[in-house]
């Protein structure tokens, strides 16, 4: 499944730290409205006897990008840098991104854009004195710069990039205040993260070390609302307990939920583990799609019925812990995601070898997953995040 329960996230719902320290230069680039940010001190993270066996698999999504850098421009980014920020806003193609990598040397990174521009295929880095923008197939995608401090700032909004004469006035002011967001950020722990949806707001942290500490709070939109998200929380904190991750505490007051999980010794893995298979960082090199040659015609709502089994199937194997955080939202996510399946297949036509795959796969798990393959690459990553939306939606 595309992992509906992603606990890990989840599990930062827990209860605030110390906040406020002065915001990089880098974030007033950010959404200030951004629905997700994450702060990561990557330099208090790689002094932790962990970090080792965590850091390949979760960035394991981006190991490509950071191995071209380091074989390019002898830059190691999860080695060097000291910092990473984070901040988006919205999904799909007309998204607002803002990454913030802080503490690489200035003049490795400087040069090191336009190598990359020649190294991948496909790529264009037009570059601006301190400041570069990112095209491929003649669209530009993301601008970039240098700022003073040495900080490396990257946007994209609404899917492109800034207008070459706006991004060099912006970069080059040097003025603007940090979003609001970064007041509620914990400063005093490595790890931060703060969510944002119509139904609540979370912000969390983690103490990396032993013990491994992860506080948070969850602020709903109503008392209702605080209902539903205590259970769920209530379930992961039980599951993981269970599976000997550690020991956790939930303090539910009106609308709000204060909480924490520590883990120590070898309960430390087992949370790490179940964090990154969690947020799917653990998965395999993903298999090609299972052979079809079936073309004989077919609508796409067929695939309403192939979702519906697909999710059944989920549900029939998952563990009694597991289940009991999804089966309270299978109505509204059989839906959700019936109508992303045929929705996206009716606008980008499918061809009868897709849906078929799908319908064929239905039951089983991990080929119907391999089916969405066959679709092409830049019209998969618009389905991809139609799905996640429709995940999101749904909890």
């Amino acid at each position: 499944m595309h992992r509906p329960f992603a606990f890990a996230l989840a599990l930062l719902a827990a209860c605030g730290g110390k906040k406020s320290q002065e915001a990089p230069t880098a974030a007033r680039f950010a959404p200030s409205d951004a629905d997700t940010v994450l702060r990561l001190d990557l330099a208090r993270a790689r002094a932790w006897a962990g970090w080792s066996k965590a850091a390949p698999l979760a960035f394991r999504a981006v190991q490509p990008a950071i191995e071209a850098v380091k074989s390019t421009c002898g830059i190691d980014l999860l080695g060097e840098a000291s910092s990473i920020l984070l901040a988006r806003r919205g999904v799909g193609g007309t998204s607002d991104l803002t990454l913030a990598i802080g503490g690489l040397p200035k003049d490795r990174t400087t040069a090191c854009a336009v190598k990359l521009g020649t190294a991948i295929a496909g790529a264009q880095v037009v570059p601006d004195g301190d400041r570069f923008h990112v095209a491929r197939d003649g669209k530009a995608f993301a601008s970039g710069a240098i700022l003073a401090n040495g900080d490396l700032v990257i946007v994209s909004r609404a899917g492109a990039a800034v207008e070459p004469t706006a991004w060099r006035t912006e970069v080059t002011s040097g003025s603007g205040a940090a979003p609001a967001w970064w007041a509620e950020l914990d400063q005093e722990q490595p790890l931060a993260v703060r969510m944002q949806s119509p139904e609540h707001t979370i912000t969390a942290s983690a103490q990396l070390g032993d013990p491994f500490v992860v506080r948070g709070k969850v602020v709903t939109a109503s008392a209702q609302s605080a209902q539903v998200d205590l259970a769920r929380l209530k379930a992961i904190v039980e599951f993981l307990q269970k599976a000997g991750a550690g020991t956790g505490r939930l303090e539910p007051r009106d609308n709000v939920i204060h909480g924490d999980f520590t883990a120590t010794g070898k309960e430390i893995d087992s949370l790490v583990a179940a964090g990154l298979s969690a947020i799917g960082a653990d998965r395999p090199p993903v298999e090609p799609p299972p052979p079809t040659g079936n073309t004989a015609p077919i609508a796409c709502t067929e695939l309403r019925a192939a979702v519906a089994t697909y999710l059944t199937s989920s549900l029939e194997r998952m563990a009694p812990d597991q289940r009991g955080i999804v089966e309270p939202t299978m109505a509204k996510l059989e839906k959700n995601l019936g109508d992303a399946y045929v929705e996206t297949c009716t606008a980008d036509g499918w061809g009868p070898e897709i849906i078929h795959c799908h319908v064929d796969n239905a039951p089983t798990i991990s080929r119907f997953e391999k089916c969405r393959l066959l679709v092409a690459e830049e019209p998969r990553k618009k389905f991809d995040e139609r799905v996640k939306a429709a995940l999101a939606a749904s909890r």
